[in-house]
């Protein structure tokens, strides 16, 4: 895997974010449509996916859907995607994940960081291929289904795959340094 960068506007205090947070991460993929959640095992060494939240016009529901696996999961801090292009500018989605961020801190008291998510979809695209589980494969049975139902469903399985792409990015750079 490639190595992220921890960028510089992450929105933590440094003294938060000095050696490796022990405990459960919490990774957010943040879309439009979709926020990909992934989540550490509690050494700080495992990123795994674990459940994709649907947005509504209605963002307490997201903000009570993230709270809810803060506390279920028991939640150390959370690693949030950040866009940045290649020329390593912040666009118009970076953006709105910045002010998403933004509206999201009253809900949630714990060390928030940006990472750099370039291409994080994509490398979740390849792990998924590796998996078995890439395009044209049938996942019901007889192989017949509504198109539009397999790529809800697919799109939901890249969502919380990117995430834990980015955690586990994330998990790697803090052993590392």
């Amino acid at each position: 895997m490639r190595q992220r960068r921890h960028l510089a506007v992450g929105i933590a205090q440094a003294h938060e974010w000095q050696g490796v947070i022990m405990g459960r991460m919490l990774a957010l993929d943040v879309g439009e449509a979709r926020i990909g959640v992934a989540v550490s095992d509690a050494t700080g060494l495992l990123a795994s996916p674990y459940t994709t939240i649907y947005v509504t016009r209605d963002e307490t529901k997201t903000w009570d859907a993230i709270v809810r696996i803060i506390e279920e999961a028991e939640i150390e801090g959370l690693v949030v995607g950040l866009p940045i292009s290649l020329d390593g500018q912040i666009h118009a989605q970076g953006e709105r994940i910045m002010a998403f961020v933004e509206r999201m801190k009253p809900w949630v008291s714990l060390p928030i960081t940006f990472w750099d998510e370039r291409l994080s979809t994509v490398e979740a695209e390849r792990l998924r291929a590796q998996q078995g589980r890439g395009k044209g494969r049938s996942h019901n049975a007889g192989g017949r289904g509504r198109p539009q139902a397999k790529r809800r469903r697919q799109g939901h399985e890249i969502d919380a795959l990117a995430a834990s792409v980015i955690l586990q990015e994330y998990l790697d750079a803090q052993r590392s340094s």
